[in-house]
């Protein structure tokens, strides 16, 4: 009698809870024989309690029953949008492509194109880990540009960009300075380097070429070294890095132009 009553009571508070919380559907819970009303309102409700990553599969029911309608484009995007809610970046990344493989003309597919670079943006670690995603949000940004130059997405591209440049530097620099400390100067410099030609337009760029003077001091090339703080007292001459420059150059003894 005791276990029945456990059981049964255990049972009451189970429905009592599912009651207070107005169980959401699984997307299981719907097939062909759904309508689209149903569906999206299954989706919209998991949506609005914050279940997200629920409702975009709800979502999708509606591309899977009733694919190429108006309503299954629409949900579609509903789905990207909650994927990208719910931080479920490989999702989002896989829903954003099929909808601009499905429309590619859609007025969507800028917003779609966006969401694949946001799903490897949103990715971006510290400077100390692998920049995978950095390098493929960019692609994905200068592609969209590419692909949609009159879309609204195209300043928030151009952000990111710039962004994930400010990455892929700070990371070449913190692996240049490593070198460097470890006494492999050469190893340093192609670092150094790399953000002297390519990421110019970033807060690194002062101090590559300051370490490049650095570093071909330590090489004893110093032409080389003489050119660069030039050109580094020619580009910022009020920077901290360009004294720096000056200091090292005046303790090498080279004649400085």
């Amino acid at each position: 009698m005791r276990i029945i009553r456990f059981l049964t009571g255990y049972f009451f508070i189970g429905s009592l809870s599912c009651l207070l919380l107005t169980c959401t559907k699984l997307a299981s819970d719907f097939d062909e024989k759904s309508s689209i009303t149903e569906i999206l309102a299954g989706a919209s409700e998991a949506y609005e309690k914050g279940d997200f990553s629920r409702s975009a599969e709800i979502f999708l029911k509606v591309e899977e029953y009733f694919p190429y309608s108006d309503e299954s484009r629409m949900a579609l995007v509903k789905a990207i949008e909650a994927y990208h809610k719910g931080a479920k970046f490989l999702e989002l990344r896989s829903v954003s492509k099929k909808f601009i493989e499905l429309y590619p003309e859609s007025e969507n597919a800028p917003y779609a194109k966006y969401m694949v670079g946001m799903s490897y943006f949103e990715q971006i670690i510290d400077v100390e880990r692998d920049q995978g995603a950095t390098r493929d949000s960019m692609r994905e940004f200068f592609e969209l540009n590419t692909l949609y130059p009159n879309s609204k997405y195209q300043e928030l591209a151009k952000k990111n960009i710039k962004i994930a440049q400010n990455q892929l530097a700070g990371q070449e620099m913190l692996v240049g300075r490593y070198y460097l400390k470890k006494g492999n100067p050469l190893s340093a410099l192609k670092r150094f380097q790399a953000v002297m030609h390519d990421h110019k337009n970033t807060p690194f760029y002062p101090e590559s070429l300051y370490r490049a003077v650095e570093t071909y001091l330590m090489m004893g090339v110093d032409r080389q070294a003489l050119d660069t703080y030039n050109l580094l007292r020619k580009k910022f001459p009020d920077s901290k890095w360009t004294s720096l420059a000056s200091i090292q150059i005046k303790e090498s003894r080279l004649k400085d132009k």
